[in-house]
Order: C-alpha cells, then structure tokens, then sequence
C-alpha cells in the first residue's frame, strides 16, 4: 500500500487494487471441487445444468412419419447468496508501538509504515475469514448436500441442493466399518454406482478422516492391493504410513481414486466452540463431474456501484474521537451445480472432534 502517503485513509479503489495480492490460505475442498468463480451482478446467482436423460432412439418403420423428439432439457436452479459485513475498528496505538517481529524498542518502521502493516493485517485477517467460510459452505454441500445460513437479521435458511437420498448415509449397527464382515472396499464399489446412476458422473476422489481412514486401510480387499500392479507407476501405491498436515494429505492412488486424509476445523460464532469441517467417521466421494462453484452476489453498497465483487473493502476515519474502521463485505455461496456427482457416508463413530 505504497504510495498513498498524503492520504489519512485509503479509497475504495486503491483497496480493492491491494485485495488479489495479500496471500491468502488455500482451501483443500474449495480449490478441488469448486473451482469455478461466478460473480453475479444481481443478489442472485443462476447455475445451468444439462440434466439429461438416458433415452433411446425409437424405432419405426422407413414407410412413416418420424417421430418427433422432445430437445434434452437443461435445468435453471437460482440461488440467493447470504451476506458478510466484517466489520472493524483497529486499534489506533498500533502505529506508534512496536510491530510482530520488529526489534525491541522499534524504530525499524515509522508510525505511517506500521499503519500500513496493521491494515494489511487486518485485510489479510478478514480475507481469511470470508475463505474459511466458504470452506465451511463447501464442508456442508459435499457432507448433507446442503449448506445452512444464518445470522444476525437472516432467517435460518437452508439451501437444499437437491441431491438424491441414496447418496447421504449414515451407517448404523452391525454395518458400520470396522464391525465383523464389513468389507469398505465393496462399499464403496456400491456407492460410486450409485453416483454413476443418479448423475452420470464419475466419482474420481474420495476424502477419508482419521478414523474412516484407519477402517480402509484395514480393509483385506485394499492391504492386499497396496503395491500391485506396478503398471508405471499407474497402479495401487497407498501410503500407509503417518502423515498430520494441515487441510488435506495426499495418501496415494487405489483403482480410479485419489485418496486423501481431511483434517480441518473452525470455530463457530454461535458458542465459540471448535469443530471438525469433516466430522471424523465421514467418507466424501466426487470429483471434477461436479462441476462446483463459488458464487459471489452482488455488493449492497453504493461505493461499489452495486456491482459484482468477491470481496469488497471499505475504510471510512470517524473524525472526533478519531477511529478508523474498515469492512470487508462478500456474498458468497458455494454451489455444487451436478450435486448428484457427490456422495457421503457415517461410516464408523468418531474419535477425533
């Protein structure tokens, strides 16, 4: 933020110039099932799908009329974005205090440059916000095939993506993985079928937890397969051994499936309590088919001309007493816009929360 040394706060323009180069946290579900960006100029955001249907071509004599065939249809679903308003007030001693990793007793920075540093830090902060927002949404459309909004002058709504009920499951009892008999590999044969069925998309990941991972690998079917064929590379090669890391590990490749370990968690604002994105016991199955996307509606404030913006910063200075504030405002949502080319399962109790 360079060059704006005469200026007591920042425009609009000059923010929403710094916001695509703070480094921002990348997001394991969004960045591989959501790909897609949209940003609506509307408040709400419309996704087309070709829904298709697997029809034959009918038969009939050379010696009559053909007949006529309905065009394949595509399906229009609208979707409304709620709304995010981060707003701020930074503590104006920062300037004249020494910053995180400035030398004792300062003087590496002026009082101007560690405003600058304290209102990147705080952009940066709320950016990170917004994306681990969404990657909560993305959490809950793969998980339930539905993402539930509320919030403070926002009616409890959930938004029902529609997908078919023989792709959300909760195993119970003695069909539950790691019960005698239970074979996971055969489950997920099955469920891949099913999502080959209802979608006609081809499930080409599947996002293990803890637990559910430990259940896989001790499947009979999958230990004995970890190392074979070779085939170049291209066959089974599971790693089987220890790997914590932030967001999502690579584990290996098993038949058409990457396989990966899910660890993530957020802290919800209702009762500041922590919890799993995933909760442990949970198996996620999809890929490219999917077609996800984060949507962005429209910006409710006249500063941005009501236009279409993933993240929109506003920094305003209250002139006595003097306080600056900044506002970060978004209105995403994540869509998985073919939802029936995902499934999820409870396949075993959790451990880990």
């Amino acid at each position: 933020m360079s060059g704006q040394n005469n200026m007591t706060v920042y425009t609009t323009a000059a923010l929403v110039q710094v916001v695509p180069n703070l480094k921002r946290a990348q997001k394991f579900l969004l960045d591989k099932f959501f790909p897609n960006i949209v940003e609506s100029q509307t408040e709400e955001v419309d996704i087309d799908v070709d829904v298709g249907k697997r029809r034959l071509a009918p038969f009939c004599s050379p010696l009559v009329e053909g007949e006529m065939v309905e065009s394949r249809k595509y399906q229009t679903s609208r979707f409304k974005p709620a709304y995010i308003k981060d707003k701020r007030a930074p503590d104006l001693r920062k300037p004249v205090r020494r910053q995180i990793g400035e030398r004792i007793g300062g003087g590496d920075l002026t009082p101007e440059q560690r405003q600058q540093v304290n209102i990147a830090f705080e952009m940066e902060d709320q950016i990170d916000m917004v994306d681990r927002r969404l990657e909560w949404m993305a959490a809950q459309a793969l998980t339930t095939g539905t993402v539930t909004v509320k919030g403070e002058g926002f009616p409890t709504t959930v938004i029902n993506f529609g997908r078919a009920p023989s792709l959300t499951l909760t195993l119970a009892g003695a069909a539950k993985w790691g019960q005698a008999g239970v074979s996971p590999s055969k489950d997920i044969d099955k469920w891949s079928h099913e999502i080959l069925k209802q979608s006609g998309g081809v499930a080409t990941d599947i996002i293990f937890t803890t637990t559910s991972w430990s259940h896989f690998i001790a499947d009979e079917t999958v230990s004995k397969a970890i190392w074979y064929p070779d085939n170049g590379g291209k066959g089974n090669a599971i790693n089987v051994g220890s790997q914590i890391q932030r967001g999502a590990v690579y584990k290996g490749r098993w038949g058409q499936y990457d396989l990966w370990v899910y660890n993530d968690w957020y802290v919800d604002p209702d009762d500041d309590q922590e919890y799993p994105m995933i909760t442990d016991g949970t198996v996620v199955m999809s890929g490219p088919d999917l077609m996800g996307t984060r949507a962005f509606g429209m910006i409710i404030d006249p500063a941005f001309n009501y236009g279409p913006l993933a993240y929109a910063p506003k920094m305003w200075l209250n002139p006595d007493p003097a306080q600056l504030f900044l506002m970060m405002q978004s209105a995403p949502l994540v869509i998985p816009s073919r939802v029936n080319a995902s499934f999820s399962a409870r396949v075993c109790d959790p451990v880990l929360t």
